[in-house]
C-alpha cells in the first residue's frame, strides 16, 4: 500500500469562493438553511468527511495526472477546495459545494435531499421491494462500456414493458433506481449493479425476468439468476438509504473473501483504492446515477434554494494543519475536531494508487 501526495503548489483555479461581496464590501451571499454552530454533531461529521475526502482527492489527483487526464485533475482539485470557506450568520454556517460524486460532504447532502424528495412517495406504497440487478464482474478496461450497456439495456426493457402496458398486456413499470459499482481488491474485478425500489414483488420479478432476457438473448448468456436479488422493504427510510448511499464505496476490504458484519466505525482491514475509484468515477461520468421512472415529481415536491445577501457575518477558513475551520477574526476553531487514531493510520498508510 502506498499514499502519494502531489508535488508543487496546490491547484487553485477550481477553488470555490463562498463570498460574493456587494459594492459596499459588507455583504456575503448565502443560500440554504445552513448548519447550526451551537453544539451540533453534524459539524464534527462534516470535519471528518472533509479529512477523508481531502486524503482521497490528493491520491485521485496523482492517478489522474499519471494518466494525463487533466480535466479530472481539475475536478478533483475542485473537491479538495470544497467547503474551504464558510460564512457564519445568525448562529449557522453556510458554504458552497463542489457537487462531485467523490466528495463525502456533497454525497451526504445529496442523500438527504433524495430522502426528503422520495420518502413521501414511497411511504404510500403498500409492499415496496428492493431489487438488485447485476451482470458478470469485469476488468477495468471493460467497465465504461459495460456501464453504458447496462443503462441502454435497462432503458430498452423499460420501454418494451411500457409498450406492452399501453396495449393492455402488462404492468407499467414504476420505481426509483441507482447505479453503483464495487471493486474486488483480491481479484481486481469491478461489479456494476442497479439497486431499484418498486411498489411490489410482482413488479420486481417482472423486471428481473426482463433483465435476464435482455442480456441472454441470442444465446449470449451474460446474466445468471444467482447475481440478482429481491427482498421486501420493511423500513422505507433504510431501503432508500440502500439505494442512494453511494456510487462507489470509498473504503474497501483489502481481503473481500473475509465475510463479516462490520460495526460502525470498524476500519480494520479497510483500504482506499484510489486507482480503482478513479476508474469507476471515470466510467460513470456523464451518466445520471439516481433517478425515477414511471412517475414525475409534482412541483410541490421539487425544492428550490433561496439565495440572499447578509451583513454582520463571520468568515471561517479551513486550515489543514488543524483539520478544522478557523475564524478569520478571532482565530477560534469551529468544531474542535480530533481525528480518530485508526482513521489517521488508514489515511496515512492504506491509500493505494497502484494500477488495477
Amino acid at each position: 500500500m502506498s499514499k502519494n501526495y502531489s508535488n508543487g503548489n496546490i491547484y487553485t483555479l477550481a477553488q470555490n469562493r463562498t463570498h460574493n461581496y456587494s459594492l459596499e464590501h459588507l455583504k456575503a451571499e448565502i443560500s440554504g438553511t445552513g448548519t447550526s454552530i451551537i453544539d451540533n454533531p453534524a459539524l464534527l461529521k462534516r470535519a471528518n468527511k472533509k479529512v477523508i475526502t481531502n486524503a482521497l482527492t490528493l491520491a485521485l489527483v496523482d492517478v489522474a495526472k499519471s494518466n494525463g487526464e487533466f480535466d479530472l485533475v481539475k475536478k478533483y482539485w475542485n473537491t479538495y477546495h470544497c467547503q474551504n470557506e464558510l460564512t457564519g450568520y445568525d448562529q449557522r454556517v453556510h458554504g458552497k459545494y463542489c457537487k462531485n460524486r467523490w466528495c463525502a460532504t456533497c454525497a451526504g447532502i445529496r442523500k438527504a435531499d433524495l430522502l426528503n424528495t422520495y420518502y413521501p412517495l414511497l411511504i404510500k406504497w403498500k409492499e415496496p421491494h428492493l431489487l438488485t440487478l447485476t451482470i458478470k464482474s469485469v476488468k477495468a478496461e471493460q467497465l465504461a462500456d459495460k456501464i453504458s450497456e447496462m443503462i441502454s439495456k435497462f432503458n430498452t426493457l423499460k420501454d418494451r414493458c411500457n409498450k406492452r402496458h399501453s396495449r393492455g398486456k402488462g404492468m407499467k413499470l414504476i420505481g426509483i433506481k441507482s447505479l453503483e459499482c464495487n471493486f474486488n481488491a483480491s481479484k481486481k474485478w469491478y461489479n456494476p449493479h442497479y439497486h431499484i425500489i418498486v411498489p411490489n414483488r410482482p413488479m420486481a420479478l417482472y423486471i428481473k425476468q426482463e433483465w435476464k432476457k435482455e442480456w441472454n438473448k441470442n444465446g449470449n448468456y451474460q446474466v445468471s439468476e444467482r447475481g440478482q436479488d429481491i427482498r421486501e422493504i420493511t423500513n422505507v427510510e433504510k431501503g432508500l438509504v440502500e439505494v442512494i448511499k453511494y456510487g462507489a464505496k470509498m473504503l474497501s476490504d483489502a481481503d473481500p473473501t473475509h465475510k463479516r458484519k462490520r460495526k460502525r466505525g470498524d476500519l480494520d482491514g479497510l483500504s482506499i483504492y484510489a486507482n480503482a475509484l478513479h476508474t469507476i468515477y471515470k466510467a460513470m461520468s456523464h451518466h445520471r446515477l439516481y433517478g425515477s421512472f414511471g412517475f414525475k415529481l409534482s412541483n410541490k415536491e421539487k425544492t428550490t434554494t433561496n439565495v440572499k445577501l447578509v451583513n454582520d457575518f463571520q468568515t471561517w477558513k479551513y486550515q489543514h494543519k488543524y483539520m478544522d475551520w478557523v475564524n478569520t477574526s478571532t482565530g477560534k476553531r469551529l468544531t474542535e475536531y480530533d481525528i480518530d487514531s485508526k482513521l489517521e493510520q488508514l489515511l496515512n498508510t492504506c491509500i493505494d494508487t497502484e494500477l488495477v
